[in-house]
């Protein structure tokens, strides 16, 4: 197993990585292989969660992965290392209660894919104890005169780098906007979806609101499906009322999409998907082929579209574009299925009014679409699934605060994440490059929009691992394939 803390906490490295989920790890991972153990890097992590984070952290074994897993291998060239790793681990299989000889289009337990990342940096630090491990909370960085960077930890040590870099994942979601905001103080309102507090909470007996009906929400109700049985009903209210849509199997398409041709609006993408779409079905496939083919042009067409354009795909299309490309396992729509069925599952498509605390209870108005009459709910506890905060602005995490206060970030004109440069460098307040610091994953959604999946993740660490060792020590690694060479069916998590 993995130690938590450092027996020593050297006071410099080379490159210091804050987060060690999966972006951290591998970018952590491959600085070590890439120079064979001469950079020193330090991953730090508050929770010890090494490898793991808040995704493959869950110990409920119906938190699967939603994409099989022999596309979801930790390096880039070589997409079925976990399928293999499981063939090589039955213990580990046999531990997370599935057969050990591992089906590559199966969809296994998040768990088992949080064993295999620990795994990895286990092998890693055997090999070059040049990787260090930290426990503890990063709560400032300063910019120090010789261009290293400062890591304030929350305890008062500071530890200096040469290069730093912000692999923080994903944060919890945004409270909803309403006009009276006092709810947000009531213990009877979950924040963290993901916390076995709130799991234990949610058991108890009672009605409850979930809001949201992402991926997030698919998880809490899993875990609840097991726990409640006939404790009261489940209620859900979403915006646009759309789960994610299952993976199914497919006939592969060619890409619809080349260079000269990638659209040049919103409008125009949606045609054309749609077109391709209905093709592929005539043809015998399916429209799933057509978003997985698409996958290797995404950023760039992204990247083409100005900032008006972008707004506008976020404004009309994003809320049907996630749930085809946020797709789920079979397994787990099937259990929401047979939660409403039986009736212990609810779901409404509306706008949330209030939610308000009374003695007992919190009480929710709301109005369904295209009705105009509001309804009320009355349920012992809201639990907000609602997808991760983007605004830093609104964020509360310490380190985040410290940095806009130093004027060492600032966040991207659609408030997605924040300003970063085509290698992950960050940007300050004045727009300029930011000496020594870098990010990597969901931070770069307003550059990238797709950053937040396993293909692009081990692409985007392995190059971030290069260009850091060019730059301490001229070292020349190996080079990364392109992202999209191997397109996986969805994002992974």
């Amino acid at each position: 197993m993995l130690n938590g803390r450092c027996a020593d906490r050297d006071s410099r490295c080379d490159v210091a990585v804050i987060g060690a989920g999966f972006s951290g790890t591998l970018t952590a991972v491959h600085l070590a292989r890439l120079s064979a153990g001469t950079v020193s890097v330090t991953l730090i992590d508050k929770q010890k969660r090494f490898a793991r984070g808040v995704a493959y952290g869950t110990e409920d074994p119906s938190h699967l992965l939603n994409v099989p897993v022999a596309k979801m291998g930790a390096y880039a060239r070589e997409p079925e290392h976990f399928l293999r790793w499981c063939h090589e681990h039955p213990e580990h299989c046999r531990a997370a209660g599935i057969e050990t000889n591992v089906p590559a289009g199966s969809f296994i337990p998040r768990k088992l894919y949080g064993d295999y990342l620990q795994d990895v940096l286990e092998d890693t630090r055997r090999r070059w104890p040049s990787l260090r491990l930290l426990e503890g909370e990063v709560a400032d960085l300063k910019l120090k005169p010789d261009g290293r960077l400062a890591a304030q930890f929350a305890d008062g040590q500071v530890l200096n780098a040469a290069r730093v870099v912000l692999a923080v994942g994903n944060f919890p979601p945004g409270d909803p906007k309403l006009r009276d905001q006092r709810f947000h103080t009531s213990g009877r309102y979950l924040t963290d979806p993901w916390a076995a507090a709130t799991v234990e909470r949610l058991s108890e007996p009672g009605d409850i609101l979930v809001l949201g009906s992402g991926l997030t929400a698919l998880d809490l109700l899993l875990s609840l499906a097991k726990r409640r049985h006939d404790h009261g009903i489940i209620y859900l209210i979403s915006r646009r009322g759309l789960f994610p849509q299952p993976h199914a199997s497919y006939v592969p398409c060619p890409p619809p999409l080349h260079a000269p041709t990638l659209p040049k609006t919103a409008r125009e993408a949606l045609h054309l998907v749609r077109k391709a779409s209905k093709q592929a079905t005539e043809s015998g496939s399916d429209w799933r082929a057509i978003m997985d083919a698409l996958r290797p042009s995404t950023q760039t067409i992204w990247q083409q579209w100005d900032w008006v354009e972008r707004r506008r795909f976020l404004r009309h299309l994003r809320a049907y574009w996630e749930p085809h490309r946020h797709r789920a396992s079979p397994e787990a729509l099937a259990i929401k299925q047979d939660l409403e069925t039986r009736g212990r599952l609810v779901c409404y498509r509306g706008r949330v009014q209030s939610i308000a605390e009374n003695a007992a209870a919190l009480e929710v108005e709301f109005v369904e679409f295209r009705r105009r009459e509001a309804r009320r709910l009355e349920v012992s506890y809201v639990v907000n699934c609602t997808g991760p905060e983007c605004n830093y602005h609104k964020l509360k995490d310490p380190l985040v605060m410290q940095l806009f206060l130093r004027g060492l970030i600032t966040p991207d004109p659609l408030f997605l994440g924040i300003e970063v440069g085509p290698d992950g460098s960050v940007y300050n307040v004045y727009r300029e490059r930011v000496p020594n610091l870098y990010t990597l994953g969901s931070p770069q959604k307003g550059r990238l929009l797709e950053t937040t999946a396993v293909p692009e993740l081990r692409v985007q660490a392995e190059a971030l691992a290069q260009r850091l060792c060019r730059d301490l020590y001229r070292i020349e690694p190996v080079t990364v394939e392109a992202a999209g060479n191997e397109p996986a069916s969805a994002y992974e998590i």
